[in-house]
């Protein structure tokens, strides 16, 4: 019967290919690959039980390869996100050239407190290193087999992926908006999308009903809006937004609420992934993380079209010595032994706890 499946499946997607008359590499000429077929064994889909739709609020953490995490179980860090009201752990992977999770044994801990907490994981399964004198062809083989391995090895846990991060600032041309194409360096781009088309693909050769998603940042909508007109079918727009781009877009572009303003230009459902202020030096006070956070999280709930939104990070990583030192929600008295909340998440824990 999986056999059966496997035919009828690969037969669809060929039929469908012709009879939309879609390049697999648009504007890159044709294509001398072969995608590697799907798998004999597909993903089993996931039921639907749900009756409204879900909002998912949660955080990004890196417990799979960084430092500050190394010495906090899975379980703790399951804890203080349950203890923040929160219900998705966006986490960034490192994996072979054919989607293999390293460390392995990290993740199956990860995964099993996540569920024993009942929070979801949203893997951000990195891009390969991007040959941009190279070819569609290969970046988008690059990106199959990345996508085809990883999910083929793990599309069991997940029903959401976060293809590739921020390549939108890859493609940008200097002191340009990324309002419109011409404002990206357009060999670059279809290397890029060429690779994300990869991904994709890859992913739902082995699931067909995961849901992936890109992201963008500041004014690059247009990135997103291109990746879609090359034949990308991703299913969400994700969005990283912190508090510099939160003042410049409404003295610049009197853009008031960048998630009003994403829903006037797509119809697929709304994620901020990504959400901050900047603190270089770890000077800015934490009233103005605090302030700028709720704003967002209530811009975010009262848009029906958003669907998640997700605050970068959960600790400070003081071993960058950078600005990514000071983007925690908590900080450490003790690297990496003892930490406290600042004053976001000290709130937040005791409007969880009723306090």
């Amino acid at each position: 019967m999986k056999q059966v499946l496997r035919k009828i499946l690969s037969s669809a997607i060929v039929l469908a290919a012709f009879a939309c008359g879609k390049d697999p590499f648009p504007g890159g000429g044709e294509s001398n690959l072969e995608p590697v077929p799907p798998p004999d064994t597909l993903v089993t889909p996931r039921p639907d039980t749900s009756t409204t739709k879900k909002f998912f609020f949660g955080v990004n953490g890196h417990p799979l390869n960084q430092e500050a995490y190394a010495t906090l179980s899975s379980g703790e860090q399951m804890s203080l996100l349950k203890s923040l009201g929160m219900n998705i752990y966006r986490v960034d992977f490192t994996v072979t050239s054919q989607g293999k999770i390293i460390p392995k044994q990290r993740f199956e801990k990860l995964r099993l407190a996540a569920d024993s907490a009942d929070i979801t994981i949203l893997p951000m399964l990195p891009d390969a290193k991007l040959d941009y004198n190279g070819t569609e062809e290969i970046a988008y083989q690059q990106g199959y087999d990345r996508g085809y391995g990883f999910a083929q090895e793990n599309g069991n846990y997940f029903t959401y992926y976060n293809i590739g991060n921020e390549l939108d600032n890859d493609c940008i041309l200097p002191k340009k908006s990324g309002k419109v194409a011409e404002h990206y360096d357009s060999k670059k781009f279809k290397i890029i999308a060429a690779h994300l088309k990869g991904m994709d693909e890859g992913i739902k050769a082995v699931d067909p009903t995961a849901q992936t998603m890109v992201n963008a940042s500041w004014m690059h909508y247009k990135y997103l809006q291109m990746l879609e007109q090359y034949g990308i079918n991703y299913d969400i727009v994700a969005y990283h937004w912190y508090g510099e781009m939160e003042t410049m877009a409404s003295s610049t572009y009197n853009i008031n609420d960048i998630t009003q303003f994403l829903s006037t230009q797509f119809s697929k459902p709304i994620w901020l992934t990504e959400i901050n202020i900047r603190n270089r030096t770890g000077e800015v006070s934490d009233q103005v993380q605090r302030d700028l956070l709720n704003t967002i999280i209530g811009k975010c709930k009262e848009n029906p079209r958003v669907h998640a939104v997700i605050i970068y990070e959960l600790f400070n990583e003081p071993v960058f010595n950078s600005i990514e030192s000071y983007y925690g929600l908590y900080d450490w008295e003790q690297p990496y032994k003892k930490y406290k909340p600042k004053l976001w998440a000290a709130e937040q824990e005791r409007k969880i706890a009723g306090l």
